[in-house]
């Protein structure tokens, strides 16, 4: 579109040094990209979904549950925790235990949730589509500036509707102050939870707020809480985005031994286990130090010498056809899933020496047999789900490549800079990921 003569000669003048032009047609981009924002708010037609399930806590019986936390745990030999999303007195308990038992002297919380997150009356919520109830709100390439908009947004809509009631002379006194919300009932695929309608009442300002209005109210509770927070926006079942991975050394690059990481998602599984295995790498190749090797996890041919059982246990080791492409282009890359493969252990399961819930190499295998005896109708969701895990492996992978690289350097290039550099591993990791047929 042609400028018109005023803004012609706005532009011109702007040009001369007319630093006031400069500013005026700042704010007026700045008001005019709010308002664009304003008109598309999703936040204004979304219902209030409550985070905690039935059976959300899934810990091993024998590990210690931390009420208000679900899934709260340590990383063996680690300052490293993660959890599910807490209940405002949860979060007060994994503080006073971090800061009581384990020596941290600082605690940097970092949430991996794309979706807003609120709190009311202490426990979290986040907004759904009214249609799509059981599933997460994508904001793709969202920042945590943008996350933390919605948020505002999604509390100032609630308290818009629950003022609307009280104003209403014809709403029964019963239903004034009530808050509408859901509460489903879990399944692992999403079409078999039911969802359930519960009201609770709102009866001060101060107790709807959001996630970053939550962590200033904890650290006012109790000033010996040391606490920084940060927010990573990432989708639910996905690889983190290359900027995320620097986003991440950006954040815990300057930690000392004695800051204690947590991440949280909703459950404290799939996205909170990414962000613990990454805060590992780089305790172990950015605040150490040292470069270490780390033996190769492979099936012995010897011992299975049968096909089908040997393919399976490579399986369990992670060693698909897609490694064999990424050790072509780059050999480091063996070293680099070993590496990731010992921090996965550790932040998996009992079985496998951890104290979690998921071991995200075999997260891929389960998708498999998930695959292969579910229904027709559900196949697609669980072969997508299998793409979805083996690319984020792959990135992790990649990344702790990257840092055993360049982390003797002093990070000289970032994660998306070395990327950039070997761009065929995009397309060996896209292409790997989009043929994948558990082989």
């Amino acid at each position: 579109m042609a400028a018109t003569s005023s803004e012609a000669i706005m532009i011109e003048l702007e040009k001369e040094g007319w630093e006031w032009i400069r500013s005026e047609r700042f704010h007026k981009k700045e008001k005019e990209a709010a308002k664009r924002r304003e008109e598309n708010n999703p936040m204004k037609i979304c219902v209030l979904k409550y985070d905690h399930f039935e059976n959300i806590h899934r810990l091993d019986p024998k590990l210690p549950a931390y009420e208000g936390a679900p899934n709260f745990r340590q990383v063996p030999g680690y300052l490293v925790f993660g959890t599910g999303q807490p209940t405002k007195e949860g979060f007060l308990t994994a503080l006073r235990f971090i800061f009581a038992e384990t020596g941290a002297s600082k605690c940097l919380w970092t949430s991996m949730r794309q979706e807003p997150v609120v709190y009311l009356n202490g426990q979290s919520f986040t907004p759904r589509l009214s249609d799509r109830m059981n599933e997460n709100m994508e904001f793709p390439g969202a920042s945590g500036d943008d996350i933390e908009w919605l948020q505002d947004q999604f509390v100032g809509s609630i308290k818009a509707k629950v003022e609307a009631v009280k104003n209403d002379r014809y709403a029964s006194d019963e239903d004034k102050g009530k808050v509408l919300y859901y509460r489903d009932t879990y399944a692992e695929h999403p079409e078999d939870r039911k969802n359930i309608e519960y009201t609770v009442h709102l009866d001060n300002d101060e107790d709807l707020v959001t996630l970053s209005g939550l962590y200033e109210q904890l650290k006012q509770i109790d000033d010996s809480f040391n606490l920084d927070y940060a927010r990573m926006p990432i989708v639910d079942e996905k690889a983190p985005r290359e900027c995320d991975f620097d986003a991440m050394v950006d954040e815990l690059k300057g930690t000392d031994a004695n800051t204690a990481c947590v991440f949280n998602c909703q459950m404290g599984k799939g996205r909170t286990t990414t962000g613990m295995i990454v805060a590992c790498l780089i305790k172990d190749l950015v605040q150490s130090g040292e470069v270490k090797d780390f033996p190769l996890l492979k099936a012995d041919k010897n011992e299975l010498p049968d096909e089908e059982e040997f393919l399976e246990e490579e399986h369990k080791f992670g060693n698909y056809e897609v490694m064999e492409k990424l050790y072509k282009y780059i050999p480091e890359a063996r070293q680099g899933k070993a590496h990731v493969d010992h921090i996965i252990d550790l932040c998996g399961t009992p079985k496998e020496g951890g104290t979690g819930l998921q071991n995200l190499r075999e997260c891929i295998v389960w998708t498999e047999e998930k695959f292969n005896f579910e229904p027709k109708l559900k196949k697609p969701f669980w072969k997508q789900m299998s793409k979805n895990f083996i690319e984020r492996y792959c990135y992790l992978i990649m990344f702790a490549t990257y840092l055993r690289e360049r982390a003797p350097r002093d990070l000289d290039i970032s994660f998306t800079l070395w990327m950039d550099i070997r761009a065929e591993i995009r397309e060996i990791i896209v292409h790997g990921a989009r043929d994948f047929n558990f082989m």
